[in-house]
């Protein structure tokens, strides 16, 4: 199988619709997504919707449950803040209770776990070795058979890889590299709608369990356009200036 793996869409719906073309392409047999399909962009409950037309997996973010809760916004910055009371208010209580039905972490396949920051935990980060050692360490309790698990938050591309009983190790993400036998993953895709690693294209990646690849993907969308809906909307300015510089 070929899995398209997706993560913080945020709300930006021609991001996603230049994605989702991208994929007809790609001959993907299935859809999953990391949390934050809303928040911060213009089109909510479209990128949702869409998501879901597309019969993906869906898990939470913390965009998510802030729209569900906005007391678990209130360490959001404030344009984050601004942009997530605007989401919650511009989404319908049907929309509202699908996302509520959102598991926090999935395993869709033997050996493979979803979360958005950390497990269980959507609004933490990991960004470090040695956060990663831990998360290897906590799934490998729950599911020994744990191999390979995807998570976003960060809004940058990343691969920890740990071959038991060695150190974690960061590696450079190359555009396409092979799942090495023994050893053990965990793989940030990037951001769809807000990548913040100075390249504004929109990011994902697919993952072919037949050959056990790994292909990031960069995708070129209309900014401008992104840009143009988050003023209308009345959304902070700052969140249609940092897409144009992918941060």
């Amino acid at each position: 199988m070929r899995i398209a793996i997706l993560a913080d869409v945020h709300g930006n719906l021609p991001a996603l619709e230049a994605v989702v073309r991208d994929l007809e392409a790609r001959d993907v047999d299935g859809v999953w997504h990391l949390g934050d399909a809303i928040g911060y962009g213009a089109d909510p409950f479209a990128c949702v919707q869409l998501l879901a037309d597309m019969d993906s997996l869906l898990i939470t973010g913390n965009h998510e449950e802030a729209a569900l809760d906005l007391a678990k916004a209130n360490g959001f910055n404030p344009a984050a803040h601004e942009a997530i009371i605007w989401t919650r208010n511009s989404l319908s209580d049907g929309a509202l209770s699908h996302l509520a039905e959102l598991p926090l972490d999935a395993s869709p396949a033997s050996g493979v776990y979803l979360f958005h920051g950390l497990p269980g935990r959507p609004g933490d980060y990991l960004r470090t070795s040695e956060i990663a050692e831990k998360v290897f360490m906590d799934i490998n309790d729950d599911d020994p058979r744990m191999k390979l698990a995807f998570f976003g938050h960060t809004h940058r591309k990343s691969v920890f890889t740990q071959l038991p009983g060695t150190p974690v190790t960061a590696i450079d993400p190359e555009s396409e590299f092979i799942l090495a036998q023994g050893r053990k993953y965990l793989i940030n895709p990037g951001s769809v709608g807000q990548p913040r690693n100075g390249d504004p294209r929109a990011h994902y990646l697919i993952y072919d369990t037949r050959n056990s690849s790994i292909e990031f993907r960069l995708v070129e969308y209309d900014v401008k356009k992104a840009q143009s809906r988050i003023l209308e909307a009345g959304l902070p300015p700052t969140l249609a200036a940092r897409l144009s510089q992918g941060i």
